[in-house]
C-alpha cells in the first residue's frame, strides 16, 4: 500500500495500518518535510512525485477538491480508494478499481482515535474491488459499512451539522465568554452531558433551554445582549428549535 496525502487522515489511518502489521511502501504529499515525518513514522519510503507510485494499490487522502486531479496522475491498472465524503465514485468510469474508504470521523494530529469505533463507509466500481476495501477496513474498524455515493454524501452533510456546526457553536460560546473575561472552561461539564445524554436520548428529547420552553423573556433579554453574527446565530437557532416543538406540543 502507498497513501498520498499528509494530512490528518492520512496520519491516523496509516497508523493504524501500521499497528495492524499492513505495511506501507511508500508515502506522497506536496509538502516534502511532512512527507519524511511521516515516512520515517511508518519506515517507509517518500515518493517524489506521483508517477513514482508503483505499488498495486494507493489510498488517497486529500481534500475533495484535489481527488480528482491527483487520481487522474495514478496508472490505470492501479487499485486506488479515496477518503473523501463527497466525491461521487462515477467521476471515474475510466478506471476499473476505483474505490471509496471514508471514515466518518473528525481527525486532529494532537488527539488520538479509537479507529476500531469509527464508522468507515466503503463503495467501489467492482463487488470484488468493494470486498477488498471492506476487508481492508475490517482489519483497522469495527465499524465498517457499504454505502454509496448518495448515500455518502448525505452522511457526510449530517455530520457537518453534527460536528462541524456543533464546534462552530462552541467556538461561538468560548468566543463570547472570552469578550467578557470569563472562564469558557466552566462549560465543559454541560458539553460532556450534553453529548452523553445521546447515548440513551433521541436529541429531539434531549432538547431542553428557553426556546424549547418557548421562554420568551428569556429569549429577549438574551438577545439584548448580543449583537451582530452572534445575534443572528442566536435568533436563527431560537426560531429553529421554537417551530420543532411547536408542531408537537
Amino acid at each position: 500500500m502507498s497513501i498520498i496525502g499528509t494530512g490528518n487522515v492520512a496520519f491516523h489511518l496509516g497508523n493504524s495500518f501500521i499497528e495492524r502489521g499492513i505495511p506501507i511502501v511508500s508515502v506522497y504529499g506536496r509538502n516534502l518535510s511532512k512527507s519524511k515525518e511521516l515516512a520515517d513514522l511508518w519506515r517507509c519510503d517518500v515518493a517524489e512525485s506521483i508517477s513514482e507510485i508503483e505499488t498495486e494499490f494507493v489510498l488517497v487522502c486529500v481534500t475533495d477538491s484535489a481527488v480528482e486531479e491527483v487520481i487522474s496522475h495514478l496508472p490505470l491498472g492501479c487499485k486506488v480508494a479515496y477518503t473523501s465524503g463527497s466525491v461521487d465514485l462515477v467521476s471515474f468510469t475510466e478506471r476499473k478499481n476505483t474505490g471509496v474508504f471514508y471514515p466518518l470521523q473528525t481527525f486532529s494530529r494532537e488527539k488520538s482515535v479509537n479507529i476500531f469505533e469509527v464508522p468507515m463507509l466503503i463503495e467501489a466500481n467492482s463487488n470484488d474491488f468493494a470486498h477488498e476495501l471492506f476487508d481492508l477496513a475490517w482489519v483497522i474498524s469495527r465499524n465498517v459499512h457499504f454505502a454509496s455515493s448518495v448515500e455518502r454524501k448525505k452522511y457526510h452533510l449530517s455530520a457537518v451539522w453534527a460536528n462541524n456546526f456543533t464546534n462552530h457553536l462552541i467556538y461561538t460560546a468560548k468566543n463570547y465568554l472570552d469578550s467578557e473575561n470569563l472562564n469558557w472552561q466552566i462549560l465543559m461539564p454541560l458539553l460532556k452531558e450534553t453529548v452523553d445524554k445521546l447515548t440513551y436520548l433521541d436529541p429531539f428529547d434531549a432538547q431542553t433551554g428557553p426556546a424549547r420552553r418557548n421562554d420568551l423573556t428569556t429569549i429577549e433579554t438574551q438577545e439584548k445582549m448580543l449583537e451582530g453574527m452572534k445575534k443572528e446565530l442566536y435568533s436563527l437557532l431560537t426560531k429553529s428549535i421554537q417551530e420543532t416543538y411547536s408542531k408537537h406540543d
